[in-house]
């Protein structure tokens, strides 16, 4: 983990959105080619999805992983094992 995910400023533009990378899947609902995978705030924590952005069905969730990136404010210890000792 660098040193840009602990330290970062507030934004400078006027609208915040994250990046959608196709994943060169196809959707099995409608048969379109616009599926990406995307970070998303859950309510069971920080989740990387996979959707058609056509007609939105869902085709997988994850946990993020380091080179995620997700969320930006995780703590630095987000991905230590835990112990008995807290």
């Amino acid at each position: 983990m660098g040193v840009d995910r602990l330290l970062f400023g507030p934004p400078q533009e006027p609208t915040v959105s994250v990046e959608r990378i196709s994943t060169n899947q196809t959707c099995p609902a409608c048969g379109s080619h616009e599926v990406a995978r995307y970070p998303v705030a859950n309510f069971i924590g920080p989740r990387m999805v996979v959707k058609c952005q056509e007609c939105f069905t869902h085709l997988a969730t994850t946990v993020p992983t380091a080179d995620d990136h997700w969320p930006p404010w995780a703590s630095a210890t987000s991905d230590w094992p835990a112990s008995r000792n807290g």
